[in-house]
């Protein structure tokens, strides 16, 4: 995963999983990502995570957020 773009839809897809567990809209997914720079954290390592489970990336996600201090919001049962 070289090109920037695959980047943006590689975040674009992390929103999407994101949103859907943890019941958001997408904007308040995004915003919530920005806000704790986890966004950052997904494209930065993008290479590694897209060969990953979706499960794997929101769990991922979820632990960025407690090692940073920031907590994740509710899943969606």
């Amino acid at each position: 995963m070289k090109k920037p773009t695959e980047r943006v839809w590689f975040l674009a897809l992390c929103v999407e999983l994101y949103k859907h567990a943890k019941g958001m809209s997408g904007r308040e997914a995004f915003d919530f990502l920005c806000r704790a720079g986890a966004v950052d954290y997904l494209t930065d390592c993008a290479d590694a995570l897209h060969a990953t489970g979706h499960l794997y990336i929101i769990e991922s996600i979820d632990e960025y957020l407690a090692a940073h201090g920031q907590r994740a919001p509710a899943a969606v049962e």
